[in-house]
């Protein structure tokens, strides 16, 4: 079985990987309709997917002075302006799996305990379809 580092998966936002980013996430999922009936195996429920859906979140240290790639503070600016966004996520190296998809920032959170670093959270809501691909040579 392969293993592949957390640090190399990443979530790029219209080509730009947000800067200070510690971890990613992508979370899909389906509606599930039940489809029980009287004629179902031995009483066990049944179900139907239905509807899909998903999220994308990334997380780090923030940096309100980062001017390189893309900062937390131009994803607020997307956020308040409602654009629609082209995510990816996945790998970097010539053939590693992707998952893109079309998305509205959603939340943008920045945290700022007294005893630790400032953070970040941002999550973008998927709008339509999830397209699989590699990363091109």
């Amino acid at each position: 079985m392969g293993k592949f580092p957390g640090y190399k998966v990443v979530l790029k936002i219209e080509t730009k990987s947000i800067v200070g980013y510690r971890s990613t996430d992508m979370e899909l999922s389906a509606d599930m309709a039940e489809a029980t009936t009287a004629e179902s195996t031995d009483q066990w429920k049944e179900y139907v997917p239905m509807f899909k859906g998903g999220k994308f979140s990334v997380g780090g240290l923030y940096d309100p002075t980062a001017g390189s790639d893309s900062s937390v503070n131009d994803i607020i600016v997307l956020l308040v302006a409602g654009t629609q966004v082209t995510c990816l996520h996945g790998g970097t190296t010539a053939g590693d799996v992707t998952q893109s998809a079309e998305g509205f920032i959603q939340n943008v959170k920045i945290s700022g305990p007294y005893d630790d670093l400032a953070s970040y959270t941002v999550d973008i809501q998927i709008t339509g379809a999830v397209t699989p691909g590699t990363v091109a040579a």
